[in-house]
This record gives structure tokens, sequence and C-alpha cells, in this order.
């Protein structure tokens, strides 16, 4: 009866030990888990030397990309990647030209403060259609964010879980892998502005965003600036763009290995802070309509919307997801799930051929 129980906890504690997700370090997933289009408004945004992604960008019109101003610096080049998930810049000569646009102009708010990253956004035009490969996204309207706020008053929560409201992704370190070449995807919870701390406390243009998950550390980090924040109009859920919205740019926040390496104090650091683009619609229309002739340019044009197959809210989970087959990229780490979400682990295996050599040994002395 001993030898019993001792099997049995022997095999519960290999399970429990090897049965949890691998996660990566602030808890992304590949976008291509999911779908590889199925946030077909972001771009990358890659260096001067075409050895790195600086940033990310956002589709919002046919020749014109959103990021943060702080992106727009000596380091960033005159190229955009968009329309492709994968973004290897070590090949990036392999990469077909259809996926690589000529920035031409670049404009940043002539307020912006790097200081506060207060009026933290600037607009990029690119030399032909961004529409070839790509999708723009819908910017909230001043009314919608009005609902987004009130949103996050009623669903935010410290020490606890919350629900995911929103959904960051770029292409930026995930520290433990380095910089990856496929797109991560992460839910998030929208913070109320009066909760979130920050370098910029003007809430009228900045939307704030943390971890959904008690415990569980969720964020982007270095090379996501100017990345997307999103969120979803449930009152138009069923439009072909699923009420997705582009609430905010990644702009500032924690550093991202303190948050890693110090996670029980979640609450305690830098809240993820992002521009609130709403408060900018105006700006982007004159300097679209100012810059290039555009006449009754407007970002309410219902063509400036995506059409998706893919609800991005329902299908990214709010737990890290690993792969179940080898990825493209050779060094990208292979692991296997069950249905689960849990390893099929060799060191499971291992455990119970130790088991039955024990079993078989205590059979021999008896």
């Amino acid at each position: 009866m001993q030898k019993m129980v001792f099997y049995i906890v022997l095999l519960f504690l290999s399970a429990q030990s090897f049965s949890q997700p691998v996660k990566k370090v602030l808890n992304g997933s590949d976008v291509d888990l999911f779908d590889s289009f199925l946030l077909p408004w972001n771009a990358a945004l890659i260096s001067k030397n075409n050895d790195s992604i600086i940033c990310g960008a956002v589709v919002i019109a046919e020749h014109w990309l959103l990021t943060v101003a702080h992106c727009n610096n000596d380091n960033l080049g005159n190229v955009a990647i968009v329309g492709a998930h994968s973004v290897d810049v070590d090949n990036l000569v392999l990469l077909h030209d259809r996926y690589k646009f000529n920035i031409v102009d670049k404009i940043s708010h002539p307020d912006y403060d790097p200081l506060t990253f207060l009026n933290d956004i600037a607009l990029l035009r690119v030399d032909r259609s961004l529409f070839e490969v790509s999708q723009a996204i819908k910017i909230a309207t001043v009314n919608e964010q009005y609902i987004v706020d009130e949103q996050f008053r009623n669903s935010w929560a410290t020490n606890i879980d919350s629900s995911s409201t929103t959904i960051a992704s770029g292409w930026g370190d995930t520290v433990s892998k380095g910089y990856p070449s496929i797109l991560q995807v992460v839910t998030l919870a929208g913070v109320p502005d009066e909760q979130c701390i920050g370098l910029t406390d003007n809430h009228d243009y900045i939307v704030c965003a943390d971890s959904n998950i008690n415990g569980l550390i969720k964020d982007v980090c270095n090379g996501d600036s100017g990345n997307p924040l999103i969120w979803q109009n449930e009152q138009t859920m069923s439009d072909s763009d699923k009420g997705v919205r582009l609430i905010g740019l990644a702009s500032n926040g924690a550093i991202c290995i303190n948050r890693n390496n110090f996670p029980e104090n979640q609450y305690n650091q830098l809240t993820g802070q992002y521009t609130q683009v709403s408060s900018y619609k105006l700006w982007i229309e004159d300097c679209v309509t100012k810059h290039h002739g555009y006449q009754d340019f407007t970002l309410n044009d219902n063509n400036l919307k995506p059409t998706i197959d893919i609800d991005p809210f329902v299908s990214i989970p709010d737990y890290p997801q690993e792969r179940s087959s080898p990825e493209p990229e050779p060094e990208k780490e292979i692991v296997t799930t069950d249905s689960s979400g849990g390893l099929v682990s060799w060191y499971f295996i291992l455990i119970i051929l130790v088991v039955t050599w024990i079993d078989k040994l205590i059979l021999l002395k008896n």
C-alpha cells in the first residue's frame, strides 16, 4: 500500500512539474498560431543599418503609417515592412519586395516632449499603396474612447485576474529568446487613467494597459514602440472589422527585464503607456491634407477599415501558446503541446521508466 501511494504521489508531482505550458518571457504568442493575417495592419520599421527592427507602426490609410515620435530619430531607416508576419532581419534580402515600402516622409508631432512622452506620435508616408499587402485599421472615435475609459474602470483589478480588454503586438525583445522573427501578440487589461503609473500624467493623451493575469507578467518590450494597442467595440462586432479599433501606440513603460525579474512587484512598476490615438485624429487628418493635397480626407471613411475573417479577441488566449510542430525558423525552440496546452515531456516518460525499474527491483528483493 505504501509503495502504491509513493507511485501515485510521484506521478502526480511529475504531471504538475511538466504539464504547465512553457511561457515566453513577457508571455506573447506567435501570431501565426492563430492566423498569419490576423492583424493585417501591423508594420515593422527597419533601422538605418538594416540590422534590426527598431520600432513598429500601424497602417491607417493607403499611403500612411502611424508610429510614435520617439521612433522618428537618427537610427530610423527608410524601409517599412508591411503585410508580413515573419520578418527575419538576418535574411531581409530574401523577403519579397512587395512587403518592402520606402518611407518618403516622416512627420513627428510638433509638440512632442521627449522627457514625458507627451504627444508621442508621428506619421510616415510610403511610396506606393499599402493596400497591396495590408489593410488599414479604424481609429477609435472620441465617443468610443469614452466607452473604453468606462470599461477599463469597471474591469481593472489588482491582485486578482482582470478581464482582457486589449491586445498588443510587435516584434520587440522577448528577453529570454531575444528578438523574434514572428509577430508576437498578447492580451492585456486596460488600466484606468487614475491608476496608471507612468511618465505622462495628462490623461487626455494616454491610454494604459497591463497584464490581466495576476502573477503573470505580460507586457510590450524594447522594439515594440509604435506598435498598436487595439480594443473591440462590442456594439459593432457584427461589422466586417469585428469592431476592432486602434486606441493606442506603445510609447513608454517599465524596463521589461525588471518586470520579468521582479514579478512580485507587478502592480508597483510603471504601467505600459500608449499614445491615445483618438486625441490626434484632427492632427492626422490635417497633416495628410496639408502635406499631400488630399481633399476632404477623413479617417471616418468606411474604406479605411479592414475586413477580417477571424476575431482576434476570440482567437488569442490569455495564456501564451506554444507550437505543436516545428517552426520554419531553425533558431526557434521546438515545443510539443497536448490538447490542454501542457508539455508532452520526455522527462515524464523517463520518470515512468524509473518507476518501472524501481518496481522490478522491489519484486526481485521480495
